[in-house]
């Protein structure tokens, strides 16, 4: 279907640009960007309710990403099988955001490839996943018994 020339071409992208657009938009929810911003990285954090919330922009093999993520929780001690079916029947219906586990934590995130990225966009993707992080952080860490320290 797709030729491996079409697979492999590579068009660089103005990242620049991309942390401007996310300058901008924590700008326009009030808050100051440098503050915000983890240097040398092209990181951002801020808050939303309880939900802390990362921007992070970054490459892998040659490919630019933003993803926006929220860490919930750590990992329960116990009942494993239960809770990763509850976060399981969440992303079921959580579009577009997803539940992933590094470092025994458990986060919220949504991510996609940066090129072609618009501020609305990107605006809607920090929206959606704080949102839902905010609103399921405590009652998942009450449900499980877990903590979020």
């Amino acid at each position: 279907m797709f030729s491996k020339k079409q697979q492999t071409q590579k068009e660089e992208v103005d990242i620049a640009c991309y942390e401007k657009m996310v300058n901008d938009l924590l700008a326009s929810f009030g808050l100051d960007p440098e503050k915000c911003r983890h240097r040398p990285r092209t990181l951002w954090s801020a808050y939303r309710g309880s939900a802390l919330i990362y921007i992070d922009i970054f490459k892998i093999e040659d490919i630019d990403y933003v993803e926006i993520s929220c860490p919930l929780m750590l990992l329960p001690s116990r009942n494993l099988l239960p809770f990763y079916k509850r976060l399981l029947e969440l992303n079921y219906q959580l579009m577009g955001a997803k539940f992933f586990v590094r470092d025994q934590w458990v986060y919220l995130a949504e991510n996609r490839e940066l090129k072609g990225l618009d501020s609305g966009e990107l605006k809607v993707m920090i929206e959606r996943v704080s949102y839902h992080a905010d609103r399921l952080d405590e009652a998942l860490i009450e449900e499980f018994k877990s903590r979020c320290d």
